[in-house]
């Protein structure tokens, strides 16, 4: 019953959503391309029998390139279409593997929309990055004769308590789902909760610890911090939200009464905020600039550009990640941990909880709660280098003791496509 509701519902899905994104194409002109394929229309170049891999946004892009690396090597027959539905993750597609892979959006979850995707792909498996479960693209995969698996699997609390209530919903998309690898032994136990088999799952640790920081991402940074910092001190709030943008720059207001020289470092989820944030910038007497700007007097600079995230973590003394004071669920503390960068962060940090706690575990990571909080915590850092140093230790340790996931869910993923062929 609950899944017809779900199926009559879904067919209004293709509107509403393209509705959307043609709002959204206001500020970000590249959602306004390539509508085509959200309604199943494939480019004609896109390979048939491929395995599919569906990674959301430019996260997860890089959360998979490992594993997608590791499948192209296994095999000169191996051949791969990735679906993203983003832009930025797009982007990251092109820029990570080039034409190495086939590339398209994921289609909206409606029926005709799915059967006319599958139609023209015939993938031999699907491969689901991290929370993406759509009941008509896994029922209709399961009809079709695709086998899917669901790789670096999470699940919070609070998402399983909303599972719960949409049980016959929720246990009709697992029955679809054949191998499920999860991070963490509190997601797979949610899930086993929820019904799925024990035997199916697997737990494997997060693919993110996984992060390689290559010598051009290095030698990026390097320069950023010779055209930026001119030797200030500089911290960085990576992945900011709605909301916290204020914060950190009353952060910053408070601190740099100690430190009058400060770098500010800002960079947006969605760098389309830019303008928006200068403009609180300004409200507050402070100069802003962007990083696409070549002047460099400033006391916030700006990060108003897509993938250079990385590259700004190897630049800063301290970072705050973001997502994390306003509800959003926090983002992904790896990447300035994996250059011995010491982490403050809201209390909100569910969509990354395992992985937060062993940094906090290992004293490398400080819960603030406000824009008091937050500028105390920052100078704490900045002016103690000893106390910066050791926990920029703690934290590439953290990293090293938990990485080989990639490793062990490229294992599973090549078992379970050797028994599913």
């Amino acid at each position: 019953m609950v899944y017809t509701f779900y199926r009559m519902i879904s067919s209004l899905l293709p509107f509403i959503a393209t509705l959307n994104l043609l709002r959204r194409s206001l500020r970000e002109p590249d959602y306004r391309l390539r509508i085509k394929e959200r309604f199943g229309f494939v480019p004609s170049t896109i390979q048939k029998g491929s395995i599919w891999v569906h990674a959301v946004s430019a996260g997860e892009v890089i959360a998979a390139e490992m594993l997608v690396n590791q499948l192209l090597e296994s095999s000169n027959t191996v051949h791969i279409l990735m679906t993203t539905t983003t832009p930025s993750g797009s982007a990251e597609i092109s820029r990570r593997f080039g034409n190495r892979v086939d590339h398209c959006y994921m289609p909206y979850d409606a029926k005709r929309c799915i059967e006319r995707f599958l139609k023209h792909t015939h993938p031999r498996a699907l491969i689901l990055m991290e929370t993406e479960l759509w009941p008509n693209l896994l029922s209709i995969a399961q009809r079709n004769g695709t086998n899917v698996c669901l790789v670096n699997a999470r699940l919070s609390a609070r998402s399983a308590k909303r599972y719960g209530l949409v049980r016959s919903l929720t246990a009709s998309m697992l029955d679809s789902i054949t191998m499920i690898v999860s991070q963490y032994e509190d997601t797979a136990e949610r899930l086993r909760n929820l019904g799925y088999p024990s035997e199916r799952i697997h737990v494997s640790g997060n693919i993110k610890f996984d992060l390689v920081v290559s010598e051009e991402t290095l030698r990026s940074s390097a320069r950023l911090r010779e055209r930026w910092r001119l030797e200030r001190p500089c911290w960085l709030a990576a992945s900011t939200h709605p909301g916290e943008d204020e914060i950190v720059l009353d952060a910053h207001l408070r601190a740099r009464a100690r430190i009058p020289d400060l770098l500010t470092v800002l960079a947006p989820r969605h760098p389309r905020r830019a303008d928006d944030i200068q403009a609180m910038a300004d409200a507050r007497s402070l100069t802003s600039v962007k990083l696409s700007d070549p002047s460099q007097s400033a006391d916030v600079l700006l990060v108003d550009q897509m993938g250079v995230l990385l590259e700004m973590c190897g630049m800063v003394d301290v970072a705050f990640i973001g997502g994390s004071l306003q509800g959003t669920g926090g983002h992904n503390p790896v990447e300035p941990a994996v250059f011995g960068v010491p982490m403050l962060m809201g209390p909100d940090r569910m969509n990354f909880e395992e992985v937060c706690k062993r940094f906090t575990d290992a004293g490398c990571l400080t819960t603030v709660q406000n824009s008091d909080e937050l500028a105390t915590e920052l100078l704490a850092l900045l002016n103690d280098p000893d106390e910066r140093q050791r926990q920029g230790d703690a934290a590439r340790q953290v990293v090293n003791e938990n990485r080989g996931s990639a490793q062990q869910q490229f294992s599973f993923v090549r078992d379970w496509l050797s028994a599913t062929s």
